[in-house]
């Protein structure tokens, strides 16, 4: 039995079924004997990967990073974790960054033959798990927005899924987030706890982030106008929104988000079910291994 090959046929609008034949292909020639299983519905992902995890030592996931949030809750709820190998096929493949892989499949392969792995933190919030990081607020309307969008493919979803947040959804709750070293009481465009540094492929959201050091980067976006937030965008691609008045940064192992008013939420792009009035976040440090 080969090592099992947890495939997303929809990742990357299509590349996961398109590629398929052709990472398994690739996996043989460097020597790594494949066995593939195709997603069929939201949370298969983390089902394959837990029944995986009991008799395999590595589990390969190609797909986005919605996908490689699902394993991550698999693994991380086996009795045994195995290593995730990631072969990056989304459209923004931020936690693929983190790795040095972006977009490239084929690079992905060859560093899972290899085999060499790395201990990563793992983030926690209300129980779920995830790896590069949870949006609260615009960015989460964002994601909920860019996951309506069918006829575009890169970057080009995340710009427009921007626009349409600004002219539908715009809002700026009032939230208490208590961290380790205190407690900030605004009213907020965003609050991200962040794992990895990208966010949508391109927006540099916690320039500084690691995903080795036992800390999440909690980026606090006060409460701004639709001029406001289209004057950041752009810093945000750069990341030096951290030197914007408007935005408080806090190293934190823990945080707890509350809300008088329903928060949207997205755990790595992917929009959780409902809204939440209130958010426990942590971080568990070298909890994982990954191939890279």
């Amino acid at each position: 039995m080969g090592t099992p090959l947890i495939i997303n046929p929809v990742a990357g609008r299509g590349a996961g079924r398109t590629l398929a034949e052709a990472i398994v292909e690739r996996l043989s020639a460097h020597g790594v004997a494949a066995e593939p299983h195709f997603t069929q519905r939201r949370g298969h992902a983390e089902a394959l990967v837990a029944d995986a995890a009991a008799t395999h030592p590595t589990v390969i996931v190609a797909g986005g990073d919605g996908t490689l949030c699902e394993a991550v809750n698999g693994a991380m709820r086996a009795e045994q974790r195995p290593a995730i190998g990631i072969v990056p096929l989304g459209t923004g493949n931020d936690f693929a960054k983190m790795l040095g892989l972006d977009h490239d499949w084929r690079e992905a392969c060859r560093r899972v033959a290899d085999g060499r792995t790395r201990r990563v933190d793992v983030g926690r919030c209300n129980g779920r798990y995830f790896a590069n990081g949870v949006g609260i607020g615009f960015d989460a309307q964002v994601a909920a927005e860019a996951a309506r969008v069918r006829y575009l493919r890169g970057y080009a979803v995340y710009f427009l899924a921007l626009a349409r947040t600004l002219a539908l959804r715009y809002a700026t709750p009032h939230v208490r987030i208590d961290h380790d070293g205190g407690s900030l009481h605004h009213t907020v465009t965003l609050v991200a706890a962040a794992n990895g540094r990208w966010y949508g492929g391109a927006f540099r959201i916690a320039p500084d982030a690691e995903i080795d050091d036992g800390l999440l980067e909690l980026v606090v976006a006060r409460g701004l106008g639709r001029l406001g937030i289209l004057r950041l965008v752009p810093r945000v691609l750069r990341g030096t929104h951290v030197r914007d008045p408007a935005v408080e940064v806090v190293r934190t192992r823990h945080a707890a988000i509350a809300s008088d008013v329903p928060l949207p939420v997205h755990l790595d792009g992917e929009a959780l079910p409902g809204e939440a009035l209130s958010l426990e976040i942590d971080v568990l440090a070298g909890a994982l291994s990954v191939i890279a």
